[in-house]
């Protein structure tokens, strides 16, 4: 199933807050339609209080244990989960290693990929 970016809500969980905004250009200039940004995981609850995202890109900078739980939050709600991170995949857990982390330094080639490998079209 593809879904068109052009109605797509995206939350970004980013602690840096020039990566976040470098982000949310990318995924704009992809021709995402809506991008809510949250610096912590507090803003991150509030903004799942006042959208249901489509799709959630977090960083493991916040904290990976903390993050991890967000993410079981997320995935339970159907909202398929992206994590971006300076680290390697393997620092992953297993059970998030799929679809592979976009790595940081962010490349926009690889934000689209898989964006597409998500079923996100550019349509």
């Amino acid at each position: 199933m593809t879904a068109s970016r052009c109605s797509m809500r995206v939350l970004i969980v980013e602690g840096e807050p020039a990566t976040a905004l470098l982000l949310e250009g990318m995924l704009t200039e992809l021709g995402v339609s809506q991008v809510q940004i949250a610096y912590d995981l507090g803003d991150a609850r509030d903004a799942l209080g006042l959208m249901s995202p489509d799709l959630a890109i977090l960083a493991t900078n916040i904290g990976q244990d903390r993050i991890i739980l967000l993410a079981e939050k997320l995935r339970a709600s159907n909202v398929p989960v992206l994590f971006s991170t300076g680290q390697a995949a393997a620092d992953l857990p297993l059970e998030w290693s799929s679809p592979p982390p976009v790595p940081k330094p962010l490349d926009m080639r690889m934000l689209n990929a898989a964006l597409c490998s998500l079923g996100f079209d550019s349509n």
